[in-house]
């Protein structure tokens, strides 16, 4: 069994159909009302195939459902899932499965993929850089991102429209389907403040000031954010310390007996 994350219109739902060649091999989409009542109805075909399930992670008991299935049918159906959020099946609890799938992440066109060149990267060795001849390709992923249409296209009009489309799909249809967030024009207006502080130091403080909401509220935010793949990632510092103290306890009191004094206590990390 395969997962396949990946952002929204990346280029999943075409890749995964080019791996459908069999007469018995099925694409269902659980945003589709058939398909999704199939996908219920454990509706499979009789034979060998290969089965795509896309967007199952909007199904609440996914993960259970898909353990059962591909328990009962692993000797001749094959499961390729994909999912347009990170399919985190550690963090996000439930049926553990945990030996019967590999994950794969798909995201935009990188230089070495357009340029049709393999870089090696070595741990603590000089990075190479493409040499001034791919300055072009540079520019315009710079300038259109690594989504296939806008790149491709490489028309200002059609981006722009393409950029609202997308953030507008993304706000009432993805954050309305995965998770419970009130305050949606909040979030939108914290996904505009993040646009603005790309390669800056992030500070959920200054955030919090800014949208005028509890930092328990902002740092919620910019994990559905993350998770959801509209910033990819968060670059966080690494710690020089070799000790982290820990908090002093409170001493502890009762009615009939005396106090008993404890003592700070640090980790070594």
């Amino acid at each position: 069994m395969v997962f396949l994350s990946g952002p929204r219109q990346v280029g999943k739902t075409t890749l995964v159909k080019s791996f459908l060649h069999g007469k018995q091999d099925r694409y269902f989409n659980w945003d589709n009302r058939q398909d999704r009542r199939e996908i219920l109805a454990a509706r499979w075909p009789a034979e060998d195939a290969t089965l795509v399930f896309d967007e199952l992670h909007k199904y609440r008991s996914w993960k259970a459902w898909i353990k059962g299935e591909f328990d009962h049918h692993r000797e001749r159906l094959k499961f390729l899932i994909t999912g347009s959020a990170r399919l985190d099946v550690y963090r996000k609890g439930g049926d553990s499965l945990q030996g019967r799938y590999h994950s794969h992440r798909l995201h935009g066109f990188t230089m070495s993929e357009l340029e049709r060149r393999s870089v090696a990267i070595e741990p603590f060795k000089e990075l190479s850089f493409p040499d001034a001849s791919c300055g072009d390709v540079i520019e315009t992923l710079f300038h259109y991102g690594g989504f296939p249409e806008p790149f491709l296209k490489q028309n200002q009009r059609f981006l722009r429209r393409w950029q609202r489309e997308k953030m507008d799909r993304f706000l009432r249809e993805d954050i309305r389907d995965l998770e419970n967030v009130r305050d949606l024009s909040a979030l939108e207006l914290l996904s505009d403040l993040l646009a603005e502080r790309i390669g800056a130091p992030l500070s959920l403080q200054s955030l919090r000031e800014d949208l005028e909401v509890s930092h328990r509220a902002v740092s919620h935010w910019v994990d559905i954010l993350e998770r959801l793949y509209y910033t990819v990632t968060s670059l966080r510092p690494m710690p020089t310390a070799p000790f982290v103290p820990c908090a002093k306890l409170p001493r502890p009191t009762s009615g009939t007996g005396p106090s008993s004094p404890m003592k700070a206590a640090a980790l070594k990390i």
